[in-house]
């Protein structure tokens, strides 16, 4: 069927998006993880950059003994990406 296979096609590049903005918030997790990258011009970069993609649960997280925290919020979000990731995959198998 042709129009299945326009939905598969669409359905992949929403999953690859995803995967790739599950990606980026973890590198943010890697940066915040280590305080000495986040002072760096490249880890503020990338914490800015994510800010926008990480669910505002405002519940903070951790210190860690490198200088910097966990960040749950970024954790929850990368949880939810790869969730809604496996659902689409779900959707497009049946497709």
């Amino acid at each position: 069927m042709p129009g299945s296979s326009l939905v598969r096609s669409t359905l992949t590049v929403v999953m690859n998006v995803l995967f790739v903005l599950a990606l980026a918030v973890t590198t943010r997790i890697v940066v915040e993880f280590f305080g000495v990258l986040a002072m760096t011009t490249l880890g503020d970069a990338v914490v800015t950059a994510t800010d926008f993609f990480v669910l505002p649960l405002e519940l903070g997280g951790p210190r860690t003994p490198y200088g910097g925290y966990f960040d749950l919020d970024a954790a929850i979000t990368v949880v939810v990406l790869m969730l809604l990731e496996w659902m689409l995959s779900i959707v497009r198998s049946r497709a």
